[in-house]
């Protein structure tokens, strides 16, 4: 017997407990759950905080699994700590993001094995070669590291999957039950793995590489796309996607249908459809290493977006689908259209990054700032509501770039942007800025842009006082005794209202003050 395994979801959780994206469940752990679930392993899924708040869970398992990004990396460490101070027997499995630094996570951590990449071949091999019952000889599975004699030891890089082997990869949809208010979370399914944008920075690198201007990022040959003689990983200089996963692979509309209609009839209300950049859907051949040519394919979006609007919880509101990152140089008129007459309002996620063009071009970013203000601009035509983001402490941000970041900041919520989002830049492993420092929020230039950001969003709020929201009811306040959260079913803002109510009740809540540039207050209106 192979036992029970216990999957810890440690993303986004950083030091302990998740102040943010507290309402969002990420595609990986169901993803190992579905690898497990087919080997008839026996798992279920529990978040990291609330296995450090009651770890008598972990009694009931006889293996563990944590995922976990970069910056969880303190959490999982606790989690791990509190297994082996449990258990004198069993396995630790590590994998996700946290892969990217390979001997550092194996020197902490010390798992007992540490699946790098993309890791769903590589698990599944893990089973078959009988890795829970000790039987596996780890030095012939691609794709992983292990600690032999104290020494970090990598395998062979495991080769990506197929296009069809990705398809093939279902993440559970049964384990979504574990996820406490999972009814009001935002759940992401994976629609595509894998970035376009094979561009490298031009910026200097803190080991002195620096690009070449050899013209393999601009080729006409998408294969040379991915070579560089100076070995810069691709993309954007903040971002590892491209290095990690390679290029756009498309998963099948059938795969995604099946799995979005098993999660509504489950309880979900809000579906997410992830990709680091969705109009990559079905576009192209592969590989895939141009960001904005060819166009958006409008025949695949449509024949995704059109069977997905035609499920009932979508049909008769009880669901909503959201779209997140599209870039701005290949959403156009008929993306919108597309979009809009299909699964209707939803708030696509646009990169800016930077509101200076000669800063973006040097980040590796595609596109321009005149893109993305037409990206706005034309969203809102049709209907939609558009996120934009930026990210402050970038290598060679400049006080030229910044004054651009505010003049753009205004621009395009002035164009019709819902919200701006800002995050401080934090060095991923395996991207091309990893050696670069973190931000750091006493800087002048990053105060500046968080208090435009912070005036904008909050003026943005303000009109909805007064307006009745659609949304449903998910966890107690944490600042606030007898009151309920509400995410917003639609478009709108996240709410407080008081009373108690049961985690996936539809509710129509009056806005009755803005709290912050984040939050509402609101009392709940009876049908």
């Amino acid at each position: 017997m192979s036992g029970r395994v216990l999957i810890v979801d440690s993303l986004a959780a950083g030091s302990g407990r998740r102040r943010t994206s507290r309402d969002t469940i990420g595609v990986g752990p169901r993803s190992v759950a579905g690898v497990l679930e087919r080997n008839r392993v026996e798992c279920r899924i529990v978040r990291s905080e609330d296995l450090l708040e009651r770890p008598s869970r972990m009694r009931r398992f006889d293996h563990l699994a944590v995922s976990a990004m970069s910056m969880d990396k303190a959490t999982a460490a606790q989690v791990i700590r509190l297994w082996r101070g449990m258990k004198s027997k069993g396995t630790v499995m590590v994998g996700g993001p946290i892969s990217s630094s390979p001997d550092s996570v194996l020197r902490d951590l010390k798992p007992d094995v540490l699946v790098i990449g993309e890791g769903e071949s590589t698990l599944n091999e893990l089973m078959n070669a009988g890795f829970l019952e000790g039987r596996a000889r780890l030095a012939d599975v691609h794709g992983i590291g292990y600690l032999e004699q104290g020494r970090p030891v990598l395998t062979p890089e495991r080769q990506l999957l197929s296009t069809k082997e990705f398809t093939e990869q279902v993440p559970s949809t049964d384990r979504i039950v574990d996820y406490s208010a999972y009814q009001a979370c935002r759940v992401y399914v994976e629609v595509l793995r894998g970035c376009s944008n094979f561009h490298r920075p031009s910026i200097k690198l803190p080991d002195g590489r620096i690009c070449s201007d050899c013209g393999n990022c601009t080729s006409d040959d998408p294969a040379s796309r991915t070579q560089c003689p100076e070995e810069i990983p691709p993309g954007c200089g903040f971002c590892s996607v491209p290095a990690t996963w390679g290029p756009p692979r498309t998963r099948d509309v059938e795969a995604i249908l099946t799995e979005i209609e098993v999660l509504l009839d489950a309880g979900v209300h809000r579906i997410v459809l992830e990709a680091p950049d969705f109009l990559d859907y079905g576009r192209g051949d592969e590989p895939l290493t141009d960001p904005c040519s060819p166009p958006a394919n409008l025949r695949a979006l449509n024949g995704l977006l059109g069977r997905i609007a035609s499920l009932k919880q979508v049909t008769d509101g009880s669901c909503h689908v959201g779209i997140e990152n599209v870039k701005a140089c290949l959403f156009t008129d008929e993306v919108a259209r597309t979009i809009s007459e299909t699964i209707g309002p939803t708030s696509p996620n646009i990169g800016l990054e930077t509101g200076s063009d000669e800063h973006m071009r040097r980040i590796g970013k595609c596109g321009t700032s005149a893109d993305v203000r037409r990206a706005v601009v034309t969203a809102r035509q049709y209907g939609l509501s558009p996120f934009v983001y930026l990210i402050y402490g970038l290598p060679d941000e400049s006080a030229e770039s910044v004054e651009e970041s505010v003049k753009m900041m205004n621009e395009l919520t002035e164009a019709g942007a819902e919200r701006i989002i800002l995050y401080g830049f934090q060095p991923l492993p395996g991207s091309a800025f990893a050696e670069f420092p973190a931000s750091s929020n006493k800087s002048g230039f990053n105060e500046k842009l968080r208090v435009v950001a912070e005036h904008l969003n909050r003026a943005k709020k303000d009109r909805y006082v007064g307006l009745l929201v659609k949304g449903v009811a998910a966890e107690p306040s944490l600042k606030g005794h007898g009151f309920t959260m509400i995410y917003p079913l639609g478009e709108g803002p996240i709410m407080t209202v008081q009373g108690g109510y049961s985690p996936g009740t539809l509710v129509n809540v009056r806005v009755t003050r803005v709290l912050s540039a984040g939050l509402v207050s609101g009392d709940v209106v009876q049908n």
